[in-house]
């Protein structure tokens, strides 16, 4: 079992991070939770067979956290997948991939292998996965489209990702008494959060340890830990891309 994150910075991605996203794996498994940049190639340098991907959640429309989605499944079709994938997101998240998609008319592909689309309701609790020992739910927050954070249970830990959002309760009541939150911190700007505003949520939510990510281009760690540490006297980390987080 463990938890990856693949990438950590903004809409802007530097020489050190690509954009945003994580993968759990468990008992064979793969998820992966965002779509930006390129899925297959980050997945198989950290030695993650994309084979075993069994779904994708997106947690908005932006394009740096879906816009990956035609290239990984074309890659994914090229390899002879045959079995289902299933993608989840909110209502409007899942049309906007749907139409992305209709662009490079992927339903011609021959042998295209079955895509379940999953909308998640915007409602604290969602369900969007439950079985075999992983149980992902959701809850929207507070951004400038429908965007859901997720809760990530799995049998050694719980941690929880913010997706992008300002400080606000419904990240908290999610959050609370995870073993780690993973929380963007991309400064003050309308619909994120700064790194102090990071810290406030983990300490409100009582988590035992914060991993700041969706950063800005060239930041300095030890500032961003140091703002985050103003409210939080837990663990604060800067997350990098290819970092365990479980």
């Amino acid at each position: 079992m463990a938890l990856w994150l693949l990438g950590t910075s903004g809409a802007v991605p530097d020489s050190q991070r690509d954009y945003v996203a994580l993968v759990v794996e468990h008992a064979g498994r793969l998820i992966l939770i965002e779509a930006g940049g390129s899925p297959l190639h980050r997945l198989s340098r950290m030695g993650l067979d994309p084979g075993r991907l069994e779904g994708v959640f997106l947690s908005h429309r932006h394009p740096d956290h879906l816009s990956a989605l035609p290239v990984l499944l074309m890659g994914l079709w090229l390899q002879k997948r045959a079995h289902p994938l299933w993608i989840a997101g909110p209502e409007d998240t899942v049309e906007r991939a749907q139409a992305l998609l209709e662009l490079f008319e992927w339903r011609s592909w021959s042998g295209m292998f079955p895509v379940n689309w999953r909308p998640i309701p915007l409602e604290h609790g969602a369900v969007v996965e439950e079985s075999g020992g992983i149980r992902l739910t959701a809850a929207p927050v507070s951004h400038s489209v429908p965007t859901l954070a997720l809760r990530i249970e799995l049998p050694d830990g719980v941690a929880v990702y913010s997706a992008d959002t300002a400080p606000c309760p419904e990240i908290i009541r999610l959050a609370r008494e995870a073993d780690v939150l993973i929380h963007e911190a991309t400064g003050s700007y309308p619909g994120h959060t700064p790194p102090e505003g990071a810290g406030w949520v983990a300490r409100e939510a009582g988590v035992r340890r914060l991993i700041l990510v969706h950063v800005p281009p060239e930041i300095d760690p030890g500032e961003w830990k140091a703002r985050a540490r103003e409210a939080f006297r837990g663990p604060v980390e800067v997350g990098w891309d290819g970092m365990r987080v479980m």
